[in-house]
């Protein structure tokens, strides 16, 4: 008896895409360097980086949700873009939650509250005094009007009843470089991405995102009263939706093996960044009490 080829073949035969709808240089885009580097040895096709920047990533999310649901168009997106941006930007053609299917949360960055080393600014409580004191006088930077930067300075606003006048930039390179420039007041960064700056004394970090402290004698955002979601890009893999099980099960499974390899562990820690993984199952669950959680802020914001 004769089998089709088709029936014999094991997913993947050929290589898969991953749209990252990011520019070039951002912590997706290095993210996704080093993650495709090493998963093809446990998925034995290799994963080739497209970068389809452009509509604060909606260009990139929107192609993705179109392409064909057979595993070899991904996306590598984060929980903004991905539960956000529907309660902000808004499109009609299409929505993130029924159009995508997580695979795996890849790790997270935390963000970081950050003033210049000569700031007058000590401590946290000194910021938060003057601001207090100053309502909508001190300038915040961020990197583009609801990403992570931004959505940290909303949930600061929301959470201590603050007044902050927020500075728009284009990325988190620029919005860093207008606080070093003396151009705001405060501004915020990943500290993976300002630890040079940090030991040279050009930047203080004031408070971190999550629950606990991750800098001794620095305090965490959760300590101050704000969101202990507050702060945290998941970067995210997903596929459209009504991809066959079988081919997501076949994602997770290089996902997760994936997190063992001493190599890839080694490249991400000389980045500077974590291997907090979570399967695409239980982040699905995660997904969706972000989304709920943002369609608050939301609302809250357009009210201030």
């Amino acid at each position: 008896m004769l089998t089709s080829g088709s029936a014999l073949a094991q997913f993947p035969e050929r290589p898969i895409t991953l749209i990252t709808p990011y520019a070039a240089g951002g912590s997706h885009d290095l993210n996704a360097r080093v993650f495709t580097t090493y998963i093809q040895r446990y998925l034995g096709q290799p994963v080739v980086i497209k970068l389809v920047p452009g509509q604060a990533g909606q260009k990139g999310t929107l192609e993705a949700v179109q392409a064909a649901p057979d595993g070899y168009t991904l996306i590598f997106t984060d929980n903004y873009r991905d539960q956000l941006y529907q309660h902000t930007f808004g499109t009609r053609h299409y929505d993130t939650t029924e159009d995508l299917v997580a695979v795996a949360r890849v790790n997270y960055g935390q963000v970081g509250i950050i003033v210049r080393g000569d700031s007058p600014y000590q401590t946290w409580q000194d910021f938060e005094d003057d601001a207090r004191a100053r309502p909508g006088e001190l300038k915040m930077s961020h990197s583009g009007l609801w990403a992570a930067f931004f959505v940290a300075g909303a949930h600061i606003m929301k959470d201590r009843d603050l007044r902050l006048r927020m500075v728009p930039y284009r990325g988190g390179g620029p919005a860093k470089a207008a606080l070093l420039a003396g151009d705001v007041d405060v501004s915020a960064a990943f500290p993976a991405t300002i630890l040079a700056d940090v030991e040279a004394g050009l930047i203080r970090i004031l408070a971190t995102a999550g629950s606990e402290r991750t800098i001794p004698d620095v305090p965490s955002l959760a300590e101050l009263g704000v969101s202990p979601t507050t702060g945290y890009m998941h970067r995210a893999v997903m596929a459209p939706r009504g991809t066959p099980a079988d081919r997501i099960a076949r994602l997770r499974q290089a996902f997760a093996e994936l997190q063992s390899d001493p190599d890839y562990r080694a490249a991400m820690e000389q980045l500077g960044e974590n291997t907090e993984y979570l399967d695409g199952e239980p982040y699905e669950d995660e997904r969706r009490a972000l989304g709920r959680e943002y369609a608050e802020l939301a609302a809250a914001i357009a009210e201030l």
